[in-house]
């Protein structure tokens, strides 16, 4: 289906208006996505607005997701929006009644302010406050913003897994990855965790 025929269908089958609509949510992505069930049975990608939370592999990137997976899943929500990205989500700020999850995550400290594209006083100020508390992703020295992680920067998670895992040495042997790595590419070499442990 066409992207502009997949935009008029949701404009005709929204409830409230064009720019708003409830639901049931029936997935969590990760900290800032997820997938609302509205009516006509119609599902939806929504992710959130204003902010940006630790992608997989970064501290806290599981936190997040389940902090927002306690606040929403299962849950009916309103999803205010103006617009979509280029994935086709809908870009949407998340409300169970009066309670704003997009800033909750913020005030947690498990999702960063996201500047580039917001300037929301009340995002930022949320964030200051998170910051001043060391809450979450302040609790680091230096956390690695997420915009700047998708670019290879910063570093990502080590997960211990079991010793028959597969793993991928690198060239000059000194190091190893998963085959789920961003890095997976400049390992060829296939082996164990347990050999490249040396256990």
């Amino acid at each position: 289906m066409k992207p502009a025929l997949i935009l008029l269908t949701l404009l005709l089958t929204l409830t409230a208006s064009a720019f708003e609509f409830t639901g049931k949510v029936v997935g969590v992505t990760d900290g800032d996505t997820i997938t609302v069930l509205a009516e006509g049975n119609k599902q939806y990608k929504v992710r959130l607005q204003h902010i940006d939370c630790p992608e997989t592999r970064q501290p806290f990137a599981t936190k997040a997701k389940q902090s927002l997976s306690s606040k929403v899943f299962g849950k009916e929500v309103t999803i205010k929006w103006d617009e979509m990205d280029r994935y086709k989500r809908i870009l949407g700020e998340v409300y169970i009644g009066k309670r704003w999850i997009n800033v909750e995550l913020v005030s947690e400290g498990l999702a960063w302010h996201y500047k580039f594209f917001s300037k929301d006083k009340t995002m930022a100020a949320a964030e200051v406050k998170a910051k001043a508390a060391k809450l979450g992703i302040w609790s680091m020295p230096n956390p690695t913003p997420p915009w700047d992680f998708r670019r290879g920067k910063g570093a990502a998670v080590i997960e211990v897994g079991e010793p028959n895992t597969a793993v991928f040495v690198s060239r000059t042997g000194a190091k190893y990855h998963r085959d789920d790595c961003r890095f997976v590419s400049k390992s060829k070499i296939p082996t164990t965790l347990q050999r490249a442990l040396g256990k």
